[in-house]
Parts: C-alpha cells; sequence; structure tokens
C-alpha cells in the first residue's frame, strides 16, 4: 500500500478497503463498549497502532519492503488508547508498532503492554518527546526501540528490521541456555549432527488406532533421542492430534500450507504448542466447506523449515487427500503404515504400498499391525496380511482400549500416561528400528540390558598364548 492509498482515507481515519493491498491494510478497530477487537490476522503479522497521517505514510512506505515475504502489516486507525484496549492480543503476533504520544505514563504503560503481549513480540514506540531518559527507560521496560518524529525517510524500517534481527539472535540465546542448562541437568539435547527423521504415518483404514500411534511415537522417539520431536496433523479439516493431547488447534498450519515460503525461524517458534519436554504438536480444525489446496512441495518446504528446529518430524497423514499423501510420502524419510486386519484393510494395506514404492522408493517401509480392536476376533491373522501384501510386520500393537481412553482423558501421550501399557511396550520394536537405521551404535546400546553389557568381555582373549606362557 502507498502513502497515497493512506491519504485517501475517510474523514474518520479508516481506510477504505483496496483489494490490490496484499500486504499493508488499514483495518479499523471494532469498538464495543470501549474494547478493540482485532479481525482475524495471520501469524506473525504486524500491527501499527497510529493517529497521525504523516506517520500513517512513513509505516506504508518504510516498513512493508522489511517484512515483505516475512510477515504482514496491518494498519489499525487508532493510536495508543486503542492499544490499550484491546480486549485479546493474538497469541502468535510478530511485532507491534505503536504512536506512544497519547500516554499520560508510557514507562509503566510500556511495561502493562509487555506483559500481555506474545513473549518474542517486536515493539516499536513513536513519540514526541526527545528524551534519552525516556528511551532507555522504555527499552528497559520491554520496548525494542523508540523513534522521534518528525521520522527521517528510512528510519522504521531500518528500526524493525534491527528488531527482528535482535528478537532473533534472543530466541537462538534463550534455546542455547535451555540446552546448556538441560545438559548441567543430566538431559543432555543429543549430538548436533542427529540424522533427521520424518516419518509419514498413514492408516489402512479409519479407526485403526493411527493418530493414537502417531502421538505415542513422535513422543517415544523425542525421549529416545533427547530431542524435540514435532507431531503435524495433516488433517486440517478432522484431525484429532490437538483434540488428543488437549491443545488449541490454529490456523497457522493452513497458512503455512497455503504460503510454504513465509514459514521461516520466527513463524516456527510461534506457530507450535508444546506438550511435553520433549513433544510438540501442531494442527487445525478448519470448517468443512473450504477446501486445502497445495501448490507442489509445498508439504516437503514446511517440513524442512520445521526440521530446522526439530529432528524428528511426524506427520499424521490422511488417506483421502492423493495430493496431500503424494506430497506427504515424497518428504517423508520413513513410512508407518498402521493396517487393519481384515480384507479390506489387506487390500488398501496392498494399494497403499504399491503407492508408496512408486511416488517415494526412498522410504524406509515399517508395516505394523493396529491395536484398536482385539487381534483374537480380527477377520484374518496377521500371518495372513503379511502373505497377502508380501511385508513383514515389525509389530502388531496390543489390544489396550482402557489405558488407551485413559491416555486420550488425560490429553497425554499414551506413553507418557500410561508408560506400562501393554500398547507402549508393543510399540518398542517400531522405534528401535527406525533407531537402528539412523543411529545403529546408540539403538544397539538401547536394546542390550545394562547388566548385559556389564557381563561382556572388554577384548579377546588369546588362549593359544595364555597356555603358552603358562
Amino acid at each position: 500500500m502507498s502513502p497515497a492509498s493512506l491519504a485517501a482515507a475517510g474523514t474518520d481515519g479508516h481506510r477504505q478497503p483496496n483489494s490490490g493491498d496484499m500486504l499493508t491494510m488499514a483495518v479499523p478497530a471494532t469498538r464495543d463498549m470501549n474494547v478493540t477487537i482485532l479481525p482475524p490476522l495471520p501469524p506473525g503479522a504486524f500491527v501499527a497502532f497510529v493517529e497521525e497521517p504523516e506517520t500513517h505514510g512513513r509505516i506504508a512506505a518504510d516498513v512493508p519492503p522489511v517484512l515483505a515475504g516475512r510477515a504482514a502489516l496491518h494498519v489499525v486507525a487508532g493510536g495508543f488508547m486503542a492499544a490499550m484496549h484491546m480486549s485479546d492480543w493474538p497469541a502468535d503476533l510478530g511485532g507491534l508498532i505503536l504512536d506512544i504520544t497519547e500516554s499520560p505514563s508510557p514507562v509503566a504503560d510500556m511495561a502493562a503492554l509487555v506483559g500481555v503481549l506474545p513473549e518474542d513480540c517486536v515493539i516499536i514506540a513513536i513519540g514526541d518527546a526527545n528524551d534519552v531518559h525516556l528511551f532507555r527507560d522504555l527499552v528497559g521496560a520491554g520496548a525494542s526501540d523508540y523513534l522521534v518524529r518528525p521520522l527521517p525517510d528510512g528510519a522504521l524500517g531500518k528500526a524493525v528490521e534491527t528488531a527482528i534481527a535482535a528478537k532473533a539472535r534472543e530466541v537462538e540465546l534463550r534455546h542455547a541456555r535451555a540446552a546448556i542448562q538441560a545438559a548441567a541437568a543430566g538431559k543432555e539435547a543429543g549430538p548436533p549432527d542427529i540424522a533427521p527423521l520424518v516419518v509419514a504415518c498413514i492408516g489402512t483404514r479409519g479407526g485403526v488406532g493411527t493418530t493414537t500411534i502417531a502421538v505415542a511415537l513422535a513422543s517415544m522417539l523425542g525421549q529416545a533421542r533427547r530431542r524435540e520431536s514435532l507431531i503435524l496433523d495433516l488433517d486440517i479439516h478432522y484431525g484429532s492430534v490437538m483434540l488428543a493431547l488437549d491443545l488449541d488447534p490454529a490456523d497457522a498450519l493452513r497458512e503455512a500450507l497455503s504460503s510454504p515460503q513465509r514459514v521461516d525461524n520466527l513463524f516456527v517458534d510461534q506457530s507450535v504448542q508444546r506438550k511435553t519436554e520433549f513433544l510438540c504438536a501442531l494442527g487445525a480444525e478448519d470448517p468443512p466447506r473450504d477446501a486445502t489446496s497445495l501448490e507442489d512441495g509445498a508439504i516437503a518446504t514446511v517440513v524442512a523449515a520445521y526440521q530446522r528446529r526439530f529432528r524428528q518430524v511426524v506427520l499424521d497423514t490422511p488417506r483421502g487427500d492423493p495430493s496431500l499423501l503424494c506430497q506427504a510420502l515424497e518428504a517423508a524419510t520413513d513410512l508407518v503404515l498402521v493396517c487393519d486386519l481384515t480384507l479390506a484393510g489387506t487390500r488398501d494395506a496392498m494399494r497403499l504400498l504399491t503407492l508408496a514404492t512408486d511416488v517415494a522408493p526412498q522410504l524406509r517401509i515399517h508395516m505394523i499391525a493396529g491395536g484398536a480392536t482385539d487381534p483374537r476376533k480380527a477377520p484374518i491373522k496377521l500371518a495372513d496380511l503379511e502373505r497377502s501384501v508380501k511385508q513383514k510386520a515389525v509389530c502388531q500393537v496390543a489390544f489396550d482400549d482402557k489405558n488407551v481412553a485413559a491416555a486420550i482423558n488425560a490429553g497425554k501421550p499414551l506413553n507418557e500416561a500410561m508408560p506400562r501399557s501393554v500398547a507402549v511396550k508393543s510399540l518398542q520394536p517400531l522405534v528401535n528400528a527406525m533407531l537402528a537405521a539412523v543411529d545403529p551404535d546408540a539403538a544397539a546400546a538401547r536394546s542390550d540390558p545394562f547388566w548385559s553389557r556389564l557381563l561382556k568381555p572388554k577384548g579377546r582373549v588369546n588362549t593359544a598364548a595364555a597356555g603358552a606362557g603358562a
């Protein structure tokens, strides 16, 4: 949006919508009983609360080039008081540009504002007072920078760019500090060159327990490798990962799949939700009428962006969308095919295995039998399934409906809610098989009991030499 388009705003300061504006738009703040309500914003968006027309023009000229390809900018026709009357700030807000001229106590108000904004939100304050003490106090209260009007050309854009870079360094330092603290507590984060795992979990039929297995697998891999795992629920309409973990679905996943090039480190950090020490999740609940359109390679691009932080990414993948299914297979290193012990399940296992081989021949395939039903009552046996699909099953998940239901009610992964569950124990061969493929030595060490390692001889004894010496 150009300064001229801002000048075309109405007399009340509210700019008329323009369909050509893609990055910047002025949106009037909805006022209801002195409460300011923002419209829905994309993750990482910047919001500017300003009244003065010249500042509007400087924002429109300087800020969009800095945010291009990284975040959207929304200009609200309202100043400091509109910001202070916000009913609820977006949890994934990327930045705030605020005119503090109206504030009677700018430092105290800034401190109060910082307390309700997201931790990684960048804050640029603008005012009339050219006071170095005010600048220091505002920065001490949590502002990223303070600029004095009139704003020179490019000053605001440079301030935003500097603040974003400083915040990124702050996030990196925070993660490094957490890793150091974890190591000091005996919880090493793992080697920096740990091999990545991208696991697509697909069920041959609905109701075979794919989501329960995917969540538990992500948690178990994270615990085994001492690294954060991320589970992505690719069923953005009817997915149940966030429901099973008692987390709130968000629009971030849909935004990422629609515009994968926008997924940077800031987006990654702000979009995921942490459940446990080694498990984060991301999922959505879009209205059923909203169709999902994917550009070529969208899932691979999104997964690669999240892999900069997460070395294990588990994709809970629906089988109903052919485009999404093929893209998930192409992005994955491993496929976990959860099979149903029925004739239809056997047929679909054969079809999905053929598809996986054709689309992504590099995949390591792990076929397992789901534990959603009692195998003693299944129409076919595991041996019949293996013979039909010409694939050996890694494991058969034990039927444990009571513990599975208890874990879902608790909103936790099965292995953390019910660690003694027979279903968890039956999943361990799957975890071991994946670890063996990327880290054979560590997997072998984990599979041997500690007492057997103690009893192993450290070297080979030359009995002939010993006898000669005697």
